[in-house]
């Protein structure tokens, strides 16, 4: 896909000469032109006002998926393309600051390769603020000509009849697809995500993401133990961090898991996790990123300070947190 030059977006997708702060003028410039002319209410194609409106309807139900079946894909091709090649090019550094504000420091790099267009942005897309207005219909005034072949779809949104009459402006920006048209990224998210490439904001608990280490290699000198933590339960996660790295995951299973889970696991079953944590890399690295995690973290105590539950939201993980249960005065990971 060839590069456009966007108005006060000359470099669109060159990290990190982004500029979007020209984002609001440019709104309101163009609608009021297209109040200054004389125009008529659905200028455009009907295609037009269907890729514009799509966008709108996902943005305003911030249906992530839907967002992404109506972008066009080499927008988003090219965005993965340019976000994974500067993760990559940290990683040769040994550094993993870009990952970890955009996916979190659970969340391997490899993983993140294997995203399709529309996969990536929608994991992205849970660090950045989607919203819109619901419409019942929108009046489109004029679809602007931009460079690159791209149209800017201006209108005025008017409101289901329940949430009043007031009709917002909505400015939609479209690029040619085939015979037809998709949306372009809207410029917005496109300033978040530069936002947090370039440490300006962030999300969640993506500020205080901890770098994680390869899956293979020596060991990492523990961190300092966080305060109120037992020093067994910080035992237990260096244990079972080791027993990981040496891809001794049947000695994990029967030592650092919980009895309870391992008498309510059928025997194939956990046949299947034993032999899945051996054989895939990933699995251990997902274990190891939260357990890494967890060290500078101090834990949630319940039941009378038998269960430790670790907070592992926004980290990138499929699993939103990490939780200890005391047997016998023993710690254990739970689930």
């Amino acid at each position: 896909m060839h590069q456009r030059e966007i108005p006060g977006n000359e470099h669109w997708f060159k990290w990190p000469a982004l500029n979007f702060r020209g984002l609001p003028g440019l709104l309101a410039g163009l609608y009021c032109l297209a109040l200054a002319f004389p125009v008529h209410a659905g200028d455009g194609s009907a295609s037009q006002h269907r890729a514009a409106e799509e966008m709108l309807a996902a943005m305003a139900s911030e249906d992530t998926a839907a967002m992404a079946l109506a972008i066009h894909e080499s927008e988003l091709e090219l965005l993965r393309k340019s976000l994974v090649g500067e993760m990559k090019a940290q990683a040769d550094r040994n550094e993993t600051l870009l990952r970890d504000r955009l996916f979190g420091s659970g969340m391997p790099l490899s993983e993140i390769e294997r995203l399709t267009p529309q996969s990536f942005f929608v994991t992205l897309a849970r660090r950045l603020r989607i919203g819109g207005r619901k419409f019942e219909q929108v009046d489109w005034l004029e679809a602007v000509p931009d460079s690159g072949g791209m149209v800017q779809m201006v209108g005025r949104a008017s409101p289901p009849k329940a949430q009043g009459t007031i009709r917002v402006p909505v400015l939609v920006s479209i690029v040619p697809w085939g015979k037809d048209w998709k949306a372009a990224i809207p410029l917005e998210l496109q300033a978040q995500i530069d936002d947090l490439r370039s440490g300006r904001t962030h999300v969640g608990a993506a500020a205080a993401a901890v770098p994680v280490p390869a899956a293979s290699g020596s060991a990492t000198t523990p961190a300092a133990t966080p305060e109120g933590t037992p020093k067994a339960l910080l035992d237990v996660i260096q244990a079972a961090e080791e027993n990981l790295r040496a891809a001794r995951c049947e000695e994990f299973y029967s030592r650092q898991i919980s009895p309870n889970f391992r008498r309510t696991t059928a025997p194939k079953a956990m046949r299947t996790l034993i032999s899945s944590c051996e054989s895939r890399a990933e699995v251990r690295e997902r274990f190891l990123s939260a357990l890494q995690i967890i060290r500078q973290s101090t834990p949630r105590f319940e039941y009378a300070g038998t269960r430790a539950v670790y907070d592992l939201s926004g980290q990138g993980l499929p699993f939103q947190s990490l939780a200890f249960e005391q047997i016998d005065k023993q710690w254990y990971i739970a689930e």
